[in-house]
């Protein structure tokens, strides 16, 4: 049986299953519509569901990361983050909350706001980030998705590449006092890398989780459609290739799925670990 740890801010959380992370979008234009939340109200309503689902942490994002995304300034991201955020902190106050920004300057709002965990999947390119992670010691969550791989433009990568790339970024982070035990690393499925790529990094996913705490983000992208090169519908459903995805995952060792279907992601975590 598995024994994580992990280190967010003031309390360390200890668990022998996968954590189930649940994607809570305040963007009018994420690339899975209904994840989307638009207001106040509607964040705290997706909040209640994905938990009655069973998520144990939401993830909280107001700047979408898909390929071509509509630029978003800071102020902006912050006005689409905060109400929700203070809404739900109040209304979940043991619920870890996670914030997914690559900006140091909204994840400093967030976390005097309540929040536990940074999901950063620039990986610390914001100078200041580590500043304020430093200060504050949240949870982190570093990405496999360099600039080169944000175009859209996709290639081979392999897990040897992600893995240097995420042990050189938690160097960095622990030049500033950053503790490992905060660090989870994500292989950045889904950005600039092939379909190929995508299905064999989770294939190979435990020369990563034999390292780190891990946590993967398959849920809904391009590559777990049945036609990746056509849009999401529900003739063309990530769900069924993202539950396989899911599985892949768990047993080869993820320590977290982050999700926008909790309660399909609950059964493949119940069944994997409780049979």
């Amino acid at each position: 049986m598995f024994a994580w740890r992990w280190q967010i801010r003031n309390r360390k959380l200890r668990f022998n299953f996968p954590l189930i992370v649940g994607i809570l979008n305040l963007t009018p234009d994420s690339f899975y519509s209904q994840s989307r939340c638009e207001g106040r109200s509607s964040a705290l309503k997706r909040a209640k569901k994905l938990i009655a689902e069973g998520a144990d942490i939401l993830d909280l994002g107001a700047e979408s990361t898909r390929p071509g995304a509509a630029f978003v300034s800071e102020e902006e991201e912050i006005a689409r983050l905060l109400p929700a955020l203070r809404d739900i902190r109040a209304a979940f106050p043991e619920t870890p909350l996670s914030i997914d920004t690559r900006r140091a300057v909204v994840a400093k709002e967030a976390l005097e706001a309540g929040a536990d965990i940074i999901n950063d999947v620039s990986s610390l390119s914001d100078p200041l980030m580590t500043e304020v992670a430093a200060r504050y010691l949240p949870g982190l969550i570093l990405t496999h998705a360099p600039r080169e791989l944000a175009s859209g433009e996709n290639r081979d990568v392999s897990i040897d590449e992600i893995k240097r790339f995420l042990r050189e970024r938690t160097s960095y982070a622990a030049g500033w006092g950053i503790p490992r035990e905060a660090i989870v690393w994500d292989p950045g499925l889904g950005f600039g890398k092939t379909t190929r790529s995508n299905w064999q990094i989770l294939l190979d996913l435990k020369e990563l989780s034999a390292d780190n705490l891990v946590m993967c983000a398959a849920s809904r992208k391009r590559f777990t459609r049945r036609d990746p090169d056509k849009p999401e519908s529900p003739e063309n459903s990530g769900l069924e290739g993202t539950m396989k995805a899911n599985l892949m995952a768990v047993e080869n060792g993820a320590a977290m799925l982050r999700v926008h279907d909790v309660a399909a992601a609950r059964q493949i975590v119940q069944g994997g670990n409780r049979a």
